[in-house]
């Protein structure tokens, strides 16, 4: 929201429906599965394109609908994510904040981070590190990418929601896509051209209730690896920056329960002086077990996009 006004869509569903992306027939697939994700409708009726072709079914309507869930997810990203040349003048600030962190964990789907993570490397080299090896898959020993390499220091960067960048592929496996060729101010478009081909099913929980979220969590190996094995081992201290620890998040902070004693201190943002979310952060963080809670003013200089 900090860069771009057009992310403060409550829900992707509704910036499909007003753009005019979703029909009343189409958006009733996503009220039968009482859901707002698109993640969730279009694995379910990707699995059922699968399980069709598997019977010898001759495509119709399951085929059709996917198609054009699909193409509407495709088109309301295109026009509610910020362009590449529109949001690079903040990378730097973005990298430079980070960097002090030993491992960022972003919540949101789009593009912004990985993107700040890449303008970094002429300055630092290879500092931030996603975890995903040649070919797109997680590693398994990725607690040993912390040592640094061709780089003074190292961060490690998780997507416990998934993102923009993150995939199921149409071979059953997911990682993150293969994008050769081209520039990183391309790579919003790549991955758009990507879902078009169909040889990639988005993977990132864009929203729903914590009971959705957990379940798109369990359904995928690097969503349920972020969860079980990077959240609890968050450390000491954790800063908090544009969360606000909903209702719709409280399998995040279940997970930080798990870290036990070893999290001591929370130091959460503020916009604008919001004492009533900064009350509610406190509750939350306090019934996690979270012993000292600080917060500070989101537009401080040096935090996020504030040089």
């Amino acid at each position: 929201m900090a860069v771009h006004k057009e992310f403060g869509y409550a829900s992707l569903r509704l910036a499909a429906e007003e753009l005019g992306h979703l029909n009343p027939e189409i958006a009733s697939i996503f009220e039968s599965f009482a859901t707002s994700d698109f993640e969730l409708v279009l694995r379910r009726l990707w699995e059922a394109t699968l399980v069709n072709k598997a019977l010898g079914v001759e495509p119709g309507r399951v085929e059709e609908a996917y198609q054009q869930v699909r193409q509407a997810l495709i088109a309301t990203v295109r026009q509610v994510h910020i362009s590449y040349e529109d949001a690079s003048q903040h990378f730097e600030p973005m990298f430079q904040f980070m960097k002090d962190f030993d491992t960022v964990l972003c919540l949101n789907y789009d593009l912004l981070v990985y993107w700040a993570m890449m303008a970094s490397q002429p300055q630092l080299g290879v500092w931030f590190k996603d975890c995903f090896q040649a070919g797109g898959l997680f590693r398994e020993d990725w607690e040993t990418l912390r040592e640094p390499f061709r780089a003074d220091g190292s961060t490690l960067v998780f997507y416990p929601h998934g993102s923009l960048i993150t995939a199921r592929r149409d071979d059953y496996t997911e990682g993150k896509l293969s994008l050769r060729g081209g520039g990183y101010e391309n790579l919003l478009e790549r991955i758009l051209a990507l879902w078009e081909v169909g040889n990639a099913v988005p993977l990132f929980v864009s929203e729903g209730t914590t009971e959705h979220k957990r379940k798109s969590i369990a359904s995928s190996s690097y969503l349920s690896r972020v969860f079980r094995e990077v959240l609890p081992s968050s450390g000491e201290s954790l800063v908090v920056y544009g969360w606000a620890a909903s209702d719709q998040d409280e399998h995040v902070l279940a997970q930080l329960r798990r870290s036990g004693t070893r999290l001591r201190r929370v130091a959460a943002s503020v916009y604008g002086g919001d004492q009533a979310s900064a009350q509610k952060m406190e509750d939350a963080l306090k019934a996690a077990g979270v012993g000292e809670v600080l917060f500070f003013d989101a537009e401080s200089p040096g935090c996020w996009i504030h040089p």
